[in-house]
């Protein structure tokens, strides 16, 4: 089995919205997603979003998979054929290839090459 990419894009979760909240100190731009219009399930241990990946027939770009939302499998029969085309695609899979090095061998990715992006 290879190592996947996963991409979500929150935005597309139902009820999703970008937001700036003040703080004491400062301002951040912050995700807010409504648990009650999103489907996102309140455990004992946490808020989860379930989701599904799904093969592509055939690929699309570099993605494998395309990532829906889940249902539970009464609401899904209990659905129209046009409610469950409906459910979001929230993100996409993609194998991750390594980097060769020039000599052929295989390089390592490592904490230093992602320096850069680290939001904080």
């Amino acid at each position: 089995m290879s190592n996947l990419s996963i991409k979500v894009n929150l935005m597309r979760v139902p009820g999703a919205l970008l937001l700036n909240l003040k703080g004491k100190l400062e301002t951040k731009q912050c995700v807010v997603i409504p648990v009650e219009d999103s489907g996102l399930y309140v455990g004992e241990k946490g808020v989860y979003l379930n989701l599904t990946a799904i093969e592509y027939k055939e690929r699309k770009y570099d993605d494998s998979h395309f990532v829906k939302m889940s249902v539970d499998r009464e609401v899904y029969e209990g659905m129209t054929e046009d409610e469950r085309l409906a459910i979001p695609i929230v993100g996409g899979l993609k194998p991750i290839v390594p980097k060769k090095m020039p000599s052929g061998g295989m390089m390592d990715i490592t904490d230093a090459e992602y320096a850069d992006d680290l939001p904080f």
